[in-house]
């Protein structure tokens, strides 16, 4: 059981990290790496992803409105402590809403909580469909294996990732990597347009 909640939980996490990464480089009109860590996952996904897989017997009982207000509620919750610990420890900002309406402190907003609201909705009723029996239905031997492969993995680069931060330092591999990103979004976006810069435009608001 433990391997297979590993595993959906690296999943989703690397789901919400092509997720919110897709959002932010749209949003700015720029290739936006949004990850905490070097691999490309974002843990605070996975780790809400989880929680509503434990009470998925109680979510089922829920209306599609119901799923997006806790997913609105729970992104709140979780958005706030986890950027004030961050920034905290590591002395950075991995997101800042302080232009958006209605915002606390930069670190939770409006907008955002109402994106995390369509997010568990899609996670619960498209995502989940599939995503939980491809990983329920492996067998335990092959999940144990895959589980513990991937455990050493995370482990190893949140380690990394938290010392690279502590001392500063980015690995050349991945500055590498994010420039080939953002050459191939600048190819596809030559003009830099924005969702941000389109809202400012028609709404006047996100200055």
């Amino acid at each position: 059981m433990i391997a297979r909640i590993f595993i959906y939980f690296v999943l989703t996490a690397m789901i919400g990290y092509i997720y919110e990464c897709t959002a932010m480089t749209l949003w700015s009109g720029k290739w936006d790496n949004r990850g905490f860590l070097f691999g490309p996952v974002i843990p605070i996904y996975g780790v809400g992803c989880v929680i509503g897989l434990v009470f998925g017997n109680v979510i089922e009982d829920y209306t599609m409105a119901q799923v997006f207000f806790a997913g609105f509620l729970a992104s709140a919750i979780l958005e706030y402590p986890t950027s004030y610990i961050m920034e905290k420890v590591f002395h950075e900002r991995w997101w800042d809403y302080s232009i958006a309406p209605l915002n606390i402190q930069g670190r939770v907003s409006l907008l955002s909580s109402l994106g995390f609201g369509i997010a568990a909705v899609i996670i619960v009723y498209v995502i989940n469909i599939f995503l939980v029996p491809v990983v329920w239905e492996m067998d335990l031997f092959y999940a144990r294996i895959i589980g513990s492969l991937l455990a050493f993995v995370f482990v190893t680069d949140f380690v990394y990732s938290v010392y690279c931060s502590k001392k500063h330092i980015v690995p050349a591999y991945y500055d590498r990597v994010n420039d080939s990103v953002g050459s191939m979004v600048e190819r596809i976006n030559p003009n830099g347009r924005s969702l941000h810069s389109f809202l400012t435009a028609k709404t006047g608001m996100f200055k």
